[in-house]
């Protein structure tokens, strides 16, 4: 059954979530429409009922109940008109029942629902569009990275031949070699004396980043003008921390010290004109940028947890550092007198080389940054789709019920409407959720979970510093096998834990079951970190990890997802999409008593089109690099070997036409970029025919790379 969290992706996150809100907003009006029908329907029967109980004030009849007997015409008028009041009152209590069992109660549901509609909606579309702008900066800084390596390379280019160029870049090592020396005896030169000890560069510095990064800021706001003021301590926190964390004698050196940090220019006072530190809690100082920079950190350090719900206080964080860095980086730095001598040509190489290597340094973090961004968009917005799906599943289960209610309030009064009443029931139990939400997700759906990896391109070596995301051929090359590394590692750790399953059920439903998308995040950014060099290396963090087998799938399945072009790329899809029309698979059917996969025997005439089907696949697949290939037949073997220990087990044979079936639709996504016209179905047409046929497919595959001159691996 599809669901909302994979129905709803587009490459930009925004236009999809537009058209899922647009429609549960539509859902929400139209249960706006059953509170009118309601409201109206109780407004009719308090204006019938009121008639009906004033019925005798229409009447020209100057007797009453104590005359009755005085003569039947008289006695049938008085009956009348009291029976008529009485369904008035019947009429009056179907209305106070309707507003007060019906009602009510679905009105305060639904603006309740709209809230949480609105909820998730302003909560989703404001980190999509931080997220967007975040974007933005990034591909501004590699514009800028980019152009620095350009400008660089020019001027290589124009003013140094090859030996000219060796030798300049031996000078920028002794060069930066002199600057590091020079920085080194700075940091141990003396700073200042304060109170009455003495401290050197480096020592002051790391009781500053101490004091910023330990000493817990809040933020004061002014009196009257009620102006906030971040990063702040009052004078008793400084002192008390000074005192327990110095050689300090007494909360009077400590002062000192205090007022030696507002003077040297770190501190400045809050409550109004002045430069005295005094030790209380009602005098409040405020953390200059000055003191941030002296410490070489910047200010709101911490990064948001990438599982939080609001991710708008992260781009407030980007922006921030961003800021901070382009302090540090200008003014550049100058050449220190006395450096090694260099010519003007040099100069102004080695400043080259300073500007790339600082732009390098921003994109590359700011990437990193965005890339884990992206993560904890896709968590969140991943969180949100699942709840909303069970709010619209619950709207439209309310509806029903509340339509029943209201169908029970008139039937339980007035018996003559019972006709009606039966009418309407029938009505609303036609009303069916699960099929209206089916409908919803079949007509509006945008697309599958299809994730774009953030990728650090360097310019020198690109997809050195990053694992996923990076396409097949440059990953292969890199790792210097024909199947990255990764993939082997995560198959080849999956063969050890097989053993340690309870049975084959648990074995097969770890490739199939989901897992929270936090914790497959979780793993990816541990092996998107690493730069590993051979399959014991991933292996190794697995062991350490103790992550869960479904974990490891999955993240298998993610990196799949965000190769840049699949498995089998897009030029071979219309083909391939030809062939399986022409020659469709024999129908597969799975039978919901038996929970097992039903196969059909073949007749003859399906047996020539699954043989001409089978050549066509190899033909076309014999397009693919062979990286593409080798992983294809890394995955299929896996799997292949994994049905054979199944079929060797209890009911081994259901359980694997079960299993092959499922694991088709796992991967057909990994294997092929779905389109919203088929959905999954070709590419979990062609895994499963790789499955059933993989020998015959790889081994002409095999010949055919023989014949092309290629040595097979």
């Amino acid at each position: 059954m599809p669901s909302f969290a994979d129905s709803f992706w587009s490459d930009d996150f925004l236009s999809g979530l537009e058209i899922l809100f647009k429609q549960l907003r539509d859902g929400c009006d139209r249960s706006d429409h059953f509170i009118q029908l309601f409201a109206s329907r109780m407004q009719f029967e308090v204006s019938y009922g009121r008639q009906l109980c004033g019925i005798q004030k229409g009447v020209d009849n100057k007797h009453t109940e104590a005359d009755l007997g005085i003569s039947s015409v008289d006695d049938a008028l008085i009956k009348i008109v009291k029976q008529t009041e009485i369904e008035g009152d019947r009429h009056l209590n179907i209305a106070s029942s309707i507003q007060s069992l019906v009602l009510e109660p679905f009105s305060t549901w639904c603006c309740d629902h709209r809230e949480r509609i609105k909820y998730s909606e302003d909560t989703l579309l404001d980190n999509v569009k931080n997220f967007q702008k975040s974007q933005k900066y990034v591909k501004k800084l590699e514009k800028i990275y980019y152009n620095a390596c350009k400008k660089l390379e020019t001027f290589k280019r124009i003013n140094f031949n090859d030996e000219e160029l060796n030798h300049a870049m031996q000078n920028l090592t002794l060069q930066e070699n002199y600057e590091k020396a020079i920085v080194k005896e700075k940091e141990n030169q003396k700073f200042a004396t304060i109170a009455s000890l003495d401290f050197d560069v480096k020592s002051m510095r790391q009781i500053i980043k101490e004091l910023l990064v330990t000493l817990p800021k809040i933020e004061y706001r002014l009196p009257l003008i009620n102006y906030a003021l971040t990063n702040t301590n009052n004078g008793n926190e400084i002192s008390k921390f000074l005192l327990e964390n110095l050689s300090l004698k007494d909360f009077d050196q400590a002062e000192v010290f205090g007022q030696e940090l507002l003077n040297l220019g770190f501190l400045k006072y809050c409550n109004g004109v002045g430069a005295t530190f005094v030790n209380s809690k009602k005098f409040q100082y405020q953390w200059k940028d000055y003191a941030y920079r002296f410490a070489q950190i910047q200010q709101d350090d911490e990064i948001p947890a990438a599982n939080g719900v609001d991710l708008t206080s992260y781009q407030t964080y980007l922006t921030s550092k961003d800021i901070l860095s382009t302090e540090k980086q200008t003014p550049q730095t100058e050449l220190a007198e006395g450096s090694p001598n260099i010519s003007e040509n040099e100069k102004n190489l080695f400043q080259l080389v300073k500007e790339a290597g600082n732009s390098d340094k921003d994109y590359k973090r700011e990437s990193i940054k965005l890339d884990s961004l992206r993560c904890s968009l896709e968590e969140l917005i991943t969180d949100h789709l699942a709840f909303m799906e069970k709010c619209e599943l619950d709207r439209l289960k309310a509806i029903k019920k509340a339509t029943v209610d209201f169908c029970s309030t008139i039937g339980n009064k007035i018996s003559v409407l019972k006709l009606c009443v039966d009418e309407i029931m029938n009505t609303s139990e036609g009303i069916d959720p699960t099929s209206d939400l089916l409908n919803l997700i079949s007509e509006y759906r945008t697309g599958t979970f299809q994730p774009h990896a953030i990728i650090y391109n360097n310019y020198y070596n690109p997809g050195i510093f990053q694992t996923f995301g990076i396409d097949l051929d440059t990953r292969c090359r890199l790792d210097g096998k024909v199947v990255p590394i990764l993939i082997s590692a995560l198959l080849s750790n999956m063969d050890k834990v097989y053993p340690d399953l309870p049975n084959d059920k648990v074995r097969t439903s770890v490739w199939i079951s989901p897992v929270k998308l936090s914790l497959t995040h979780q793993l990816r950014t541990i092996l998107n970190k690493g730069n590993f060099k051979s399959e014991s290396d991933i292996e190794q963090v697995l062991s350490n990890s103790a992550i869960d087998p479904g974990t490891i799938t999955s993240v298998l399945k993610i990196y799949l997802l965000e190769l840049p072009d699949p498995l089998i790329t897009n030029n071979l899809i219309e083909v391939l999409r030809l062939l399986y029309s022409e020659y469709p698979p024999i129908p597969i059917t799975y039978n919901s008593e038996k929970a097992e996969v039903e196969l059909q025997q073949p007749t003859d005439e399906e047996e020539e089109q699954q043989s001409k089907r089978i050549v066509g696949l190899y033909t076309t697949l014999s397009g693919l690099t062979k990286p593409s290939l080798a992983t294809l037949d890394a995955l299929t073997t896996h799997f292949c070997r994994l049905i054979q220990i199944i079929q060797m087990g209890e009911n081994g044979a259901q359980l694997a036409g079960t299993f092959k079936n499922d694991i088709s639709k796992e991967f057909a996504s990994c294997i092929v970029h779905s389109t919203l016209c088929d959905g999954n179905d070709l590419g979990y047409k062609i895994f499963h025919d790789l499955l059933t046929f993989k020998k015959t497919i790889f081994r002409h595959l095999k010949r055919q790379d023989i014949k092309g001159g290629n040595t097979p691996s």
